[in-house]
């Protein structure tokens, strides 16, 4: 499986990609589904598998890297791998790695654990013969609210304040006028009560 991806350069000859993984069911978890990640990353294939597919917080998350040329020689250098836990504003806060990792039984193995429910990015990179690449993919743990949802309940609750706000100053300005005394007519200036008689003839 095949994930859209967009390919970025940067001036240190960097190249990012930005995927978006997929569900599948491999052999050994024929139950369970896992997150399975292919991107072309140049001359190089890139292949990932997270196991379990759906990890809960606190699980311990087994993700295997698989790459090889377009000769289908096995890339056998280092590669790094970091996560971390993506926030609404700011830089996200890293809770593994950046852990560096050798070729083993023909994969690259890492194993992050996510501290709490949540959106994370796993950031992979190697340098191929001339270029780095640097691999970014998301990954839900849990069911989080999503940052459209937060800013909706943020933008009601604003509305529901100004509407209170505004009944209640309303309500006092109509208290304040009802209390307010009332002019009596001995209180009226003499030019006032004197206004309406006529001069003696």
């Amino acid at each position: 499986v095949f994930i859209v991806a967009t390919v970025m350069t940067t001036g240190a000859q960097a190249h990012h990609i930005l995927g978006t993984p997929h569900y599948a069911y491999d052999e050994q978890y024929p139950q369970t589904p896992v997150l399975t990640y292919r991107v072309d990353a140049g001359r190089y294939d890139v292949r990932m598998t997270g196991y379990p597919g759906n990890p809960k917080p606190g699980e311990q998350w087994a993700l295997n890297v698989y790459i090889v040329d377009e000769e289908g020689e096995l890339f056998d250098d280092k590669v790094k791998v970091s996560v971390a836990h993506k926030q609404m504003f700011g830089e996200g806060k890293v809770i593994y790695g950046p852990i560096e990792s050798r070729l083993e039984e023909a994969v690259y193995k890492f194993y992050p654990r996510f501290d709490a429910e949540g959106n994370f990015q796993v950031e992979l990179s190697f340098r191929g013969d001339i270029e780095e690449w640097v691999i970014a993919l998301p990954v839900v743990i849990g069911t989080p609210i999503s940052a459209a949802t937060i800013l909706a309940i943020g933008g009601a609750g604003c509305l529901i304040l100004f509407v209170v706000g505004r009944a209640i100053y309303i309500k006092a300005r109509r208290r304040k006028r009802l209390e307010a005394p009332k002019d009596k007519p001995s209180d009226l200036p003499k030019s006032t009560l004197s206004r309406g008689a006529k001069s003696p003839t």
